[in-house]
C-alpha cells in the first residue's frame, strides 16, 4: 500500500528543488533515487525525449536501471519506447514469459529483468520521455502503486518542460546577447563589446600600472573599391581584412568592427614601443592584396594609436583620441602615415609606401 504521506513528501521535495534551479542531471538523479526507494520496485530510470529521434537517457536509480536503460538505445526497442511512441503505459508483470521485445528480452532477462512498466511524460499531447520501473520478481503493480507512479511521471514531465523552457529561453538569450555585441558580417565584437572590454582593461592597468594601446585602423580609399566593384566585393574585403588582421593578434587582444571599414585593436599591458611594434605588424599585413571572388585587390590602412589605462580615462575619450589621430593621418599625409598619441603629444612616423592603392583584378 502507497503511504500517501510520502508520496506528498516527495513531491513537496522535487518542487522544492526544481525552484532552487538546480541542474537537471542532479534532480532527476535524485528524483529516481527517491521513487525506487518509494514504489515496490527494484530500480527506476528516466528518459526523455528532447529531439525528434529516440529518447535520451538521463537518470537511473541503480546500475541495473542504467543497464536496462543503455541496452534499450542500443538495441534500439523495449517498453520505454514504447510507452514514448504510443504515450500509454506499458506493463509486463512478468517479463521472463513476455516476447514483445526479443532483442531486449533475451539480454534483460540474463540480467535478472522480471518485471518492467513504463509510464508516459507527457505535456499536452506531446510526449517528452517516459519513467520506467524495473523489479527483479515478477507482479504487477496494484492500483495505488499505479496512480503514485503516474503522478510522479506527471510531476516529472512538468518539470521537464520547464526545465526545457528554461534552456531554450537561456539559449535564446545567449544567440540575442551574442548578436547584440558581435558585428553581423565579420562575427568581430562590437562597439558595445569593445567598449567594455576596454573598461576591463582599463580596470586591470590601474591595478598592474601596465598601459593599454588602443589602435584605429580606417581602410584607404574603401568608397572607391565600393564604388567601382560593388559593396558585395566590398564586404568581401571586410571579412578577408577582419581575418588578417586577427592573425596579427596576441593572445588576450581584441580587435572589433565599429562600423563600415573602421576596425580596432585593443592591445593590454603594452608599452608604447611594443604598440609601434605591433603597429608595424598591421602595416605589414597590408602590403599584399587580398584575394577576393573578383581577383585580387589591395588596399592599405591609416592608423592612429591611444595609450591609457593607468589612469582615470574613459574608454571613449581614449577611442575617440585614437580615431582622431587616424583622421589626422588620413587628412594631412593622404594617409600615408599614422599617428602615435602620447600622452596627447602628437609624433608622426612616415610609413613604407607598401604599393599602389588602387584596387585590380585578378587581370591587373
Amino acid at each position: 500500500m502507497v503511504d500517501e504521506t510520502e508520496l506528498s513528501d516527495i513531491l513537496s521535495e522535487f518542487a522544492r528543488t526544481m525552484l532552487r534551479d538546480s541542474k537537471m542531471q542532479g534532480i532527476l538523479d535524485q528524483f529516481v533515487r527517491r521513487v525506487a526507494d518509494f514504489l515496490p520496485i527494484t530500480s527506476a530510470g528516466v528518459s526523455l525525449s528532447w529531439t525528434d529521434g529516440d529518447p535520451e537517457l538521463m537518470a537511473a536509480s541503480s546500475p541495473s536501471a542504467l543497464e536496462f536503460e543503455l541496452l534499450q538505445s542500443v538495441l534500439g526497442e523495449g517498453p520505454r519506447f514504447l510507452s514514448c511512441r504510443t504515450g500509454e503505459v506499458v506493463s509486463i508483470p512478468d517479463f521472463k514469459s513476455d516476447r514483445q521485445f526479443s532483442g531486449f528480452h533475451r539480454r534483460a532477462v540474463t540480467e535478472g529483468l522480471a518485471a518492467v512498466f513504463s509510464f508516459p511524460l507527457r505535456n499536452g499531447r506531446d510526449l517528452v520521455g517516459a519513467l520506467n520501473l524495473y523489479r527483479d520478481t515478477p507482479g504487477a503493480l496494484d492500483a495505488d502503486a499505479t496512480r503514485a507512479a503516474q503522478t510522479l511521471a506527471d510531476v516529472a514531465a512538468a518539470y521537464v518542460t520547464n526545465a526545457r523552457s528554461r534552456v531554450d529561453l537561456q539559449a535564446a538569450s545567449a544567440r540575442a546577447r551574442q548578436r547584440s555585441l558581435h558585428d553581423p558580417l565579420t562575427g568581430l565584437p562590437n562597439r558595445v563589446l569593445l567598449l567594455e572590454r576596454l573598461e576591463h582593461a582599463f580596470l586591470r592597468g590601474r591595478r598592474s600600472r601596465n598601459l593599454t594601446a588602443v589602435l584605429f585602423c580606417d581602410l584607404d580609399k574603401f568608397k572607391r573599391i565600393n564604388d567601382v566593384f560593388g559593396h558585395r566585393i566590398g564586404d568581401e574585403l571586410l571579412v578577408a581584412v577582419a581575418e588578417r588582421l586577427t592573425t596579427q593578434l596576441r593572445p588576450g587582444d581584441t580587435l572589433a568592427r565599429l562600423s563600415g571599414d573602421e576596425f580596432v585593436l585593443v592591445l593590454e599591458d603594452v608599452s608604447e614601443a611594443e604598440a609601434r611594434v605591433i603597429a608595424d605588424r598591421i602595416e605589414a599585413a597590408f602590403s599584399y592584396p587580398f584575394p577576393l571572388s573578383c581577383g585580387e585587390i589591395r588596399t592599405h590602412a591609416s592608423i592612429g594609436i591611444a595609450l591609457g589605462g593607468q589612469g582615470n580615462e574613459r574608454p571613449v575619450k581614449v577611442l575617440e583620441k585614437a580615431d582622431l589621430a587616424m583622421y589626422k593621418a588620413k587628412r594631412e599625409t593622404g594617409g600615408r602615415s599614422r599617428l602615435i598619441d602620447a600622452g596627447g603629444q602628437f609624433a608622426m612616423v612616415r610609413r613604407r609606401d607598401s604599393g599602389s592603392d588602387r584596387p585590380k583584378d585578378a587581370g591587373g
